[in-house]
């Protein structure tokens, strides 16, 4: 299986004030020297504890923050080094699905705008029939178009979420912890949708999460992140059955098993 993003040697540090009244900084180094290639098709998984670097290396990847050095490589070609125009034709291939469906939508917007408003920036043609195909994909009718986000359960923004992600048809999306503000049976409905478009649009997912139970359920390969390094890289199955590193077994160790 061919790679899609291939990630290299890649640094990520931040400089913070280290008092009230000091202008000294001391860097924050979030991400230290990763090497990971996500694979066509598969569902990657980028698990560990919070703070240890997972979503600064999925803006990375997306170009939403800015790297401190390294490549990343999507379909062969190092992303880093692309201007504007090249950015914005790589956004249409690799989307974003964030962890709060009640923030990342405009509340001032119809669903019908939201979806909208991403092809016509890219002027792509069929726009009416675009949103309601995708609306359809995503488990919402025609008629949910005309309503506001908060007229909507979490579950059915984070659908509306999704729909949006999808609506330029990327190859491409990173998903950001996109079930860890629902409750249990409403996010194995949304993991089980997330399933389903893979198959149907053979889509590549990076999957962030905490939750080793969901990430069992969801994904074909886990990557595990400690202190912004790459401890272990290897087949669900496997990782599971047969942990290598210390931090991968703790991890193992200290999750509650719920069953989705």
């Amino acid at each position: 299986m061919e790679n899609l993003v291939e990630i290299k040697n890649l640094y990520k540090t931040y400089s913070e004030n280290t008092g009230l009244f000091s202008a000294k900084k001391e860097p924050v180094h979030a991400l230290r020297g990763i090497n990971l290639e996500i694979k066509r098709g598969e569902i990657l998984a980028l698990v560990g504890e919070s703070g240890c670097g997972k979503s600064t290396l999925g803006n990375c990847i997306l170009k939403l923050i800015d790297t401190s050095s390294g490549e990343i490589l999507f379909k062969g070609e190092n992303i880093l080094t692309y201007n504007k125009k090249q950015t914005k034709a790589f956004r249409k291939s690799a989307q974003m699905i964030f962890q709060n469906p009640y923030s990342s939508l405009n509340p001032k917007m119809r669903i019908k705008e939201i979806l909208e408003e991403p092809l016509k920036i890219y002027r792509e043609k069929n726009i009416k029939e675009r949103v309601i195909e995708t609306i359809s994909l995503c488990g919402l009718n025609q008629n949910d178009l005309k309503k506001y986000p908060h007229q909507f359960s979490g579950g059915q923004r984070q659908r509306i979420a999704i729909a949006r992600a999808l609506i330029l048809k990327p190859d491409f999306i990173v998903a950001d912890e996109p079930v860890s503000a629902l409750d249990v049976s409403i996010a194995a409905q949304i993991i089980n949708l997330l399933i389903e478009l893979r198959e149907k649009l053979n889509l590549t997912f990076l999957f962030i999460s905490h939750d080793l139970n969901i990430v069992k359920y969801i994904s074909t390969r886990i990557a595990v992140l400690n202190k912004g390094m790459i401890a272990e890289v290897g087949i669900t199955e496997e990782i599971f059955k047969n942990p290598k590193d210390d931090y991968t077994k703790l991890l193992l160790s200290s999750i509650p098993k719920v069953n989705l």
